[in-house]
């Protein structure tokens, strides 16, 4: 007897020791709302900051399609020597001979110089106006997949606060499992002392607790995981203690209206984008007109004995017209591959539709199931503490033995895990039924 009240008291310093331990938290921890962390995430999350470059990368890409409607200055230095000079053909009656016939002559000296000044100014161009209006495009799709990255931001951070809301109400059911555990095995121990119960019956409960101690050991490690998890989505050093919030002792179903989706965003700006494309190719069948200017300075000389360099000024204005005429077909091809694209964006949109009809009312079922679950696993845990309570009281008069308590301690574990699996899925419906009615990330 005194062996097993050894072992007792040594069972109790270790549960005390390890209470105390996990139950230890640092001075400076801080709570956060969900709110809280989606306010963080959309700040600081990393994925979401990438995204923002890439809509500034869009604009970038605006800007220079824009500036090649500018006017452009070039300066052109040209150094030529001639080892043969050209030759060019003059009538020969200029210099004496018959009329009707030519002679070779080479014109010029070895060496030219030309140092010149272009000014181009864009007056007309097609395909410049079509790039400046699909990019101009492709800055609100950036922006539109912006918020579409938000909105997976969202979905994970409230996954992950949930996950840490569930393992914490795990970590207090645990902690109300040890502490009823212990008075069983401490009023076990009496009995037995007392000759009303086995040894047995005290080293069954004594080997619950402890599977008791380790589950909580592991739902401990599962929680600051999530936590650490969560801390990175939001962008905390991973060195910083946060907790997530309690969850609300009651709950209610919410109804949301149904607004336009960020997928249904994306596939129409996608239309839109895919429209302009298709214009912009038309266009370029257009023809193109410029003016340009150019001054600047040629100069000429020679080598030898009678070398010489001489510069003379030069300056001339022009207009020129560009007109495609034929490219092998690769305009009318890329044509076709765009109005071949439109078509598909447009049956991928129809079929977005009825997805989301779909998708929408069996969320919105699914969310009603999980939340009328949920209310009842809650109800199946006081019922279930009740009889639990009743089944110890009986016990201490001796009318339920260890094995009624046994079942009524697994009834209450029982009603606490199916609790959890109801609470899990009503989290996941609701968010699924915001992210499918488009409420998931309101601005």
């Amino acid at each position: 007897m005194l062996v097993n009240i050894h072992l007792f008291v040594r069972q109790l310093i270790l549960l005390g020791s390890f209470a105390l331990l996990l139950s230890a938290r640092p001075a400076t921890s801080q709570e956060l709302s969900l709110d809280q962390c989606i306010d963080l995430a959309l700040e600081h999350n990393w994925s979401i900051r990438l995204s923002q470059k890439d809509i500034l990368i869009a604009r970038d890409i605006n800007n220079e399609a824009k500036s090649n409607l500018l006017p452009k200055l070039n300066g052109v230095a040209d150094y030529r020597y001639y080892t043969d000079l050209p030759y060019q053909f003059m009538p020969a009656e200029a210099f004496g001979g018959a009329a009707g016939t030519y002679k070779q002559v080479q014109f010029g000296v070895p060496q030219n110089v030309n140092i010149n000044a272009q000014l181009s100014i864009p007056i007309f161009n097609p395909a410049a106006l079509s790039a400046i209006i699909t990019t101009r495009e492709a800055i609100i799709l950036r922006e539109i997949q912006k918020s579409k990255t938000e909105e997976e931001v969202v979905m994970e951070v409230s996954n992950t606060y949930y996950n840490g809301q569930i393992l914490r109400h795990q970590i207090a059911f645990l902690d109300s499992n040890i502490i009823n555990t212990e008075k069983l095995v401490r009023t076990t121990t009496i009995l037995y002392q007392q000759q009303l119960a086995k040894a047995t019956d005290v080293d069954r409960l004594k080997l619950q607790m402890e599977q008791l101690i380790t589950q909580r050991t592991t739902v401990s490690s599962q929680y600051q995981q999530v936590l650490n998890a969560l801390k990175f989505l939001i962008g905390k050093p991973v060195t910083d203690t946060v907790e997530v919030s309690p969850e609300a002792k009651t709950y209610r179903i919410t109804h949301y209206t149904q607004v336009l989706t960020i997928d249904a965003k994306l596939i129409d700006k996608q239309l839109q984008l895919t429209n302009a494309e298709l214009k912009g190719l038309k266009r370029s069948r257009l023809p193109s007109l410029g003016a340009y200017a150019t001054y600047g300075t040629t100069g000429f000389g020679t080598t030898g004995s009678n070398s010489f360099f001489n510069f003379y000024p030069v300056s001339y204005l022009g207009v020129q017209m560009k007109i495609p005429l034929f490219n092998n077909l690769g305009t009318h091809h890329k044509i076709q591959q765009k109005k071949t694209e439109l078509d598909k964006t447009y049956l991928q949109e129809d079929m977005l539709l009825a997805k989301t009809d779909l998708e929408r009312t069996n969320a919105f079922l699914q969310y009603q199931v999980a939340e009328k679950n949920l209310t009842t696993t809650a109800g199946q845990i006081e019922l279930a503490g009740k009889i639990y309570r009743n089944t110890v009281l009986q016990s201490e008069y001796g009318i339920a033995s260890i094995t009624d308590l046994l079942l009524a301690d697994n009834a209450v574990r029982e009603a606490q895990q199916n609790y959890i699996a109801a609470l899990v899925s009503l989290k996941r419906a609701e968010l699924e039924y915001k992210r499918i009615t488009g409420n998931l990330v309101i601005k």
